[in-house]
């Protein structure tokens, strides 16, 4: 049961005084958190109190001891100082003072670790029961993808399922929406990228761009064997196993060129404002492709977009998004696609005026039907399948084609959502959009500088609370420098600004 949440003007009332004296007395330990204290001054909270709220019975139950917007601050500033253990988080907050106050809890009064689980846990929308049932699952041993070339990205496991899946989605079928993470998505979109909107840090019509990330597991790849081969002599068999990280599985990082055995974390990043900051993130297994994770990323975010206030205008993908079915999809929410072409389209013949491809010998090649599902036409040799009374007309010796099937080749209509894009491929714009498009690569690799690459966690849950603390760490960190570049100060006399403490009390 929760009775009160504390508003981010009743914090600043709890923690400057106590901050204030602590920088008299102990100016050296204040100024080693510098960071942590602005962060903690400008964090404000208040949006997510409705959400948090929700967490919380109202009726019954004990009184929760500690208030859960502080929880989250605390969260907050654990990864800020790279920290992604909550045990060794709980035990630095009764050694500090200075952090505990930054927190909002009383020096002392601080909450245990299983009080920061049982807050990341409430956030959680899963069964506890169904939880505990997966991780006794059993499942087969995971072996390398073979099909995989150097320098390039894994290729889709299931080809065609981006299609099957943008099909449903018009359909009105949505399979995550019972999805455990949605709370926590939408607590990150409206306190932080609605509160960077509110600064003028993000624009109202974004230009997103998206890309991968992979981020290994602590757990082991080879899985925990339960059969008894080995009391048979079997010590190499392919029984089903129990493994510690039931969601990992191997995974290829197509930039460092070797195999990995985790997650691969799906970020949009809005390329357009006044700092590049991630606005949405979605986990997926290590062989996921990207353009699985948008698709699903496309249906989550968008509306979470809407209700913040906020529009995509322009999506901007490499060649791992170049799905045909992905540019309708972008139509559908009224998004600009600026998409690479995974293999650029080749017609090595002419056209006549009615758009009827020649074949080498300048006959008109057959019309033999339209593919719905690539979205274009099929022609193929006349002197193969043509009406007979043509082709007793065509000489041609020499056949352009060793099958008996004969010359085939496609055209696209003009309606082609993937060739005829509502920016024209090539043009200046095109061009310089594209360009922002590695916005996204430097995301991703902020992430490891809160620690995320060193992170020893194996559930769903902690993952996607740690990518999530981290990626507000990055707002708080554009809300900083922005408010350094409007007052004209450095971060230490920023500090005093708050504090209210005059650089002649500071020198002293």
């Amino acid at each position: 049961m929760l009775d009160h949440v504390r508003t981010h003007e009743q914090y600043l009332c709890f923690m400057l005084p106590r901050i204030k004296k602590l920088f008299l007395e102990k100016p050296g330990q204040v100024l080693f958190y510098l960071d942590a204290a602005l962060k903690a001054y400008v964090m404000n909270l208040d949006r997510g109190i409705e959400i948090l709220q929700g967490c919380y019975s109202k009726d019954f139950g004990r009184p929760a001891v500690f208030d859960p917007v502080d929880m989250l601050r605390s969260l907050v500033l654990m990864v800020s100082l790279q920290i992604t253990s909550v045990t060794a988080w709980a035990d630095k907050l009764t050694k500090s003072d200075m952090l505990a106050v930054l927190s909002g809890f009383e020096p002392g009064k601080t909450p245990s670790m299983s009080a920061f689980y049982d807050f990341w846990n409430r956030l959680w929308l899963e069964d506890k029961r169904l939880r505990k049932k997966r991780t006794l699952r059993l499942r087969k041993k995971s072996k390398k993808p073979k099909n995989v070339h150097k320098g390039q990205k894994l290729p889709n496991r299931r080809p065609g399922v981006v299609d099957r899946l943008v099909r449903s989605f018009r359909k009105g079928r949505f399979f995550s929406t019972k999805r455990p993470e949605r709370l926590l998505q939408e607590l990150f979109t409206r306190v932080f990228v609605q509160g960077s909107r509110d600064r003028d840090i993000i624009t109202v019509s974004m230009i997103l761009t998206g890309d991968g990330s992979p981020f290994e597991s602590c757990g082991s790849p080879f899985g925990i064997p339960v059969c008894d081969c080995r009391s048979k002599g079997i010590y190499k068999c392919d029984c089903p196993r129990r493994y510690s990280d039931v969601y990992a599985n191997w995974g290829y990082d197509s930039s460092r060129n070797e195999y990995f055995w985790g997650r691969n974390l799906y970020t949009l990043s809005c390329v357009n404002g006044e700092a590049e900051l991630p606005v949405f993130l979605r986990f997926g297994q290590g062989s996921r492709h990207d353009s699985v994770l948008f698709a699903f990323s496309v249906v989550e975010a968008w509306p979470l977009f809407s209700q913040a206030g906020l529009n995509v205008s322009v999506f901007i993908g490499d060649s791992a998004h170049d799905a045909s079915l992905l540019y309708a999809l972008l139509d559908l929410y009224g998004t600009k696609p600026v998409i690479e072409f995974k293999i650029k389209p080749k017609f090595p013949l002419s056209l006549n005026d009615q758009g009827v491809p020649l074949c080498p010998k300048g006959f008109m090649m057959y019309y033999w039907g339209y593919d719905k599902i690539r979205n274009r036409f099929k022609w193929r040799c006349p002197k193969t399948v043509g009406p007979r009374r043509y082709r007793d007309r065509m000489v041609c010796n020499e056949p352009c084609c060793d099958s008996d099937y004969g010359l085939t080749v496609y055209t696209k209509p003009d309606w082609n959502r993937r060739i005829f894009t509502d920016i024209p491929r090539g043009s200046a714009l095109w061009k310089q959009l594209y360009k922002r498009r590695s916005v996204a690569e430097r995301v991703n690799k902020r992430y490891n500088d809160y620690g995320l690459d060193t992170a020893r966690v194996r559930e769903n849950c902690y993952w996607y609370h740690l990518a999530h603390l981290a990626a507000m760490n990055m707002h708080l960190d554009a809300w900083i420098a922005q408010e350094l570049e409007r007052l004209k100060l450095d971060k230490k006399k920023l500090l005093l600004h708050f504090l209210g403490v005059g650089t002649a009390t500071a020198c002293a």
